[in-house]
């Protein structure tokens, strides 16, 4: 692994490359990773695939969005917009680094959705993966609540708060109004225009958002495959996050389309 600063001055990011081993294709991979909320559960899983991914000689590069990890800025500057332009950048630097022709992005939860919207708004991919994508952004805002709520009921001297009150944190992490309302407006099966590069969808389990994105693309005629990948002996959504049969066939999947 070899670390690095990337971006402007004024907006350093922080990323990670993970050099090719053996032969290297002319494809690199870009993960782009979830919310703050779900970034520490998932770093493990981060690193894991892009050793695997190495192994099969691709370039891979993973980095924190502006404002969150090591890079710089301050969390209530994190924008969706912003975070969108921090994967075209990041795109950019690891075909600087590396000379690969062309990337793929590996979005998990938000960061698929922000993957996405990278592609639609100009930047050429080789694939998609959205692994347990975020498709509504109200439905992953009230999975966050929820477990909040959850964790409150169990605090010596919980707080009752205001029905009417907006938190600017959720589960130890702040989050701010302009961040919500971005990503309330998150609904990647409403999309007007969608990548025309083959999407894969990989999730351990059904989710009736999953199966509204797989008829919004079908009907479109656009490439999209929908895999679902149980693990074994696990349950909940953690587990399928953390899950090895799901690296093993993001792996693969990324080598078909390279």
């Amino acid at each position: 692994m070899t670390p690095c600063f990337f971006g402007t001055s004024e907006r350093q990011l922080f990323g990670i490359h993970h050099p090719a081993q053996g032969a290297e294709r002319a494809t690199g991979v870009v993960l782009c990773y979830p919310a703050a909320q779900e970034y520490m559960l998932t770093h493990w899983a981060f690193r894991k695939l892009a050793g695997m991914l190495a192994r099969e000689g691709f370039h891979v590069f993973r980095f924190d969005y502006y404002g969150t990890g090591d890079s710089a800025g301050e969390v209530h500057e994190g924008r969706v917009a912003t975070w969108v332009q921090d994967i075209r950048l990041a795109a950019t630097e690891l075909q600087d680094l590396t000379g690969v022709q062309r990337v793929a992005l590996v979005g998990l939860r938000l960061g698929a959705a922000l993957a996405v919207r990278a592609a639609t708004e100009g930047l050429s991919t080789a694939a998609l993966v959205l692994w347990e994508p975020l498709v509504q952004g109200d439905a992953w805002i009230q999975e966050l609540e929820l477990l909040q709520a959850r964790r409150a009921t169990r605090t010596l001297y919980p707080q009752p708060e205001s029905p009417l009150e907006v938190r600017q944190e959720l589960l130890g992490f702040a989050f701010p109004r302009a961040l919500r309302d971005d990503i309330l407006a998150l609904d990647l099966a409403a999309l007007p225009a969608w990548p025309a590069t083959r999407t894969h969808l990989v999730a351990g389990a059904p989710r009736p958002e999953y199966q509204r994105l797989q008829e919004r693309l079908e009907s479109t005629g656009l490439p999209f495959q929908h895999h679902l990948v149980p693990e074994e002996g696990a349950g909940g959504q953690e587990s399928a996050l953390l899950s090895n049969r799901i690296l093993q066939t993001i792996t693969t999947l990324l080598k078909e389309a390279a």
